[in-house]
């Protein structure tokens, strides 16, 4: 048997899986900043759920891990956090609205693989159903900013209305039955070259005037946008603008318009979208492809629902590998660990320490294989263990350690009594 994991699949050791706690604890703290509660979903689901909403030829559907049970039933490892959540709108009708939640877990896409897109991932989302306005959006864009910079990431976030796309693809007089089709196709614009662009078009039919005329259209600013359509008889063109307009004042009086690019071929590719949607990059360039993105969809779970009432929803995730691909170069902590004891015949002595020592949340390791000295310090620095203390009966008897910061290369003399204060201390500074 050959030792290998699959294609765009990971193992992470310490090191790493460090810095990817520290990247999920910092979302999660913001999350519940924001007012997002926890909930957790199966990964695994009935496909006809997962494929709902998309047709048998959709990217998406192809990119679904398939399965069956021992009942012979058609199941699949979900793709995304979005469709799991309406589904649990879906079952649980006496929810409070608006009702906002975060979730954090794995997904699976069997797509290609590249830097920070792998086929088993975390997805990191926020949502909120119940509300339909754009102050919400603004929040959103607001909490992705903050939250990235709190990782210490500066991004771009370009953004765009569905509705704005399909009233000026209408404008150009193509069918509604096309209209999936040339917004995926548009979605691509600032990825491919015309050229290709305009293939893509021919092979779904669309002649070479529209599409020059597709083309021209998707080129304008938004006050350009603006001063076109003002008077437009077009219902998806005017509300698309105006949503727009409202979200802009937003960016505006919260100062975060600088970070914010208005993007007239960005679609989310995702038919679910019904309105304003976003993507964030880093500024840098570290990684080109998104490092997460989101959109208003109103449709999916009012359609679940079903009941006549409509279910207003917006969400926005966060990728957790394309973070952990910027951050892994620049992050350096090793261990978690805040000091290393190294007893010498003072096995219940030490243990009774370390429990004193945890009981106040001071992290301690213990050794008890009895290495040599000179390979403790040499373990201790080799991973990244702050500070290590050998404990002997002169020390027990005097109840005074000898604690090596490792770091600074320092060695510092404490009671016993005052051990606790002294880690601590340091870790709080």
């Amino acid at each position: 048997m050959k030792l290998a994991n699959l294609k765009g699949t990971d193992d992470f050791l310490p090191e790493s899986q460090i810095l990817r706690n520290k990247i999920i604890n910092t979302l999660r703290s913001n999350f519940e900043r924001y007012g997002y509660l926890p909930i957790e979903t199966p990964i695994l689901n009935y496909y006809d759920l997962l494929a709902y909403k998309y047709e048998d030829d959709s990217e998406i559907l192809s990119e679904i891990y398939k399965l069956t049970d021992q009942g012979d039933r058609k199941l699949g490892l979900r793709y995304d956090l979005t469709v799991p959540f309406c589904k649990v709108i879906g079952l649980n009708k006496d929810l409070r609205m608006p009702f906002r939640r975060y979730e954090i877990g794995r997904v699976f896409r069997n797509g290609p693989v590249k830097l920070g897109r792998t086929r088993e991932f975390y997805q990191c989302d926020v949502d909120v159903v119940g509300i339909d306005n754009r102050l919400i959006e603004a929040e959103q864009i607001l909490l992705a900013i903050n939250t990235y910079k709190e990782l210490g990431i500066d991004i771009v976030v370009k953004y765009n209305n569905r509705k704005l796309m399909s009233g000026l693809i209408k404008e150009i007089g193509i069918s509604d039955e096309l209209m999936a089709s040339v917004i995926g196709i548009l979605d691509k614009m600032e990825k491919v070259s015309k050229d290709e662009l305009v293939d893509m078009f021919l092979k779904i039919g669309i002649t070479s005037d529209k599409t020059n005329a597709l083309l021209n259209s998707f080129e304008l600013d938004f006050d350009d946008y603006l001063n076109k359509y003002r008077e437009s008889s077009n219902h998806d063109i005017k509300e698309g603008l105006a949503e727009l307009e409202e979200l802009n004042t937003y960016l505006k009086e919260l100062g975060i318009i600088e970070s914010c690019k208005f993007t007239p071929t960005l679609a989310r590719g995702l038919t679910i979208y019904t309105g304003v949607v976003f993507e964030f990059y880093d500024k840098s360039l570290r990684i080109t492809s998104a490092l997460g993105a989101g959109g208003r969809y109103n449709k999916i779970i009012t359609d679940f629902m079903n009941n006549g009432e409509v279910y207003p929803a917006i969400g926005l995730s966060f990728g957790l590998e394309p973070i952990y691909a910027i951050l892994k170069d620049t992050e350096n902590e090793k261990s978690l660990i805040d000091i290393y004891l190294v007893p010498l015949d003072t096995n219940v002595e030490t243990l009774r320490l370390a429990t004193l020592l945890r009981e106040n949340n001071i992290k301690v390791l213990i050794e008890m294989n009895k290495k040599k000295v000179g390979k403790c310090f040499e373990y201790a620095e080799h991973t990244g263990i702050k500070y290590i203390s050998i404990i002997g009966s002169n020390e027990i008897e005097s109840q005074t350690l000898k604690i090596k910061n490792m770091v600074k290369k320092e060695e510092y003399e404490v009671k016993i009594e005052n051990l606790v204060n002294f880690l601590q201390n340091d870790i709080d500074n």
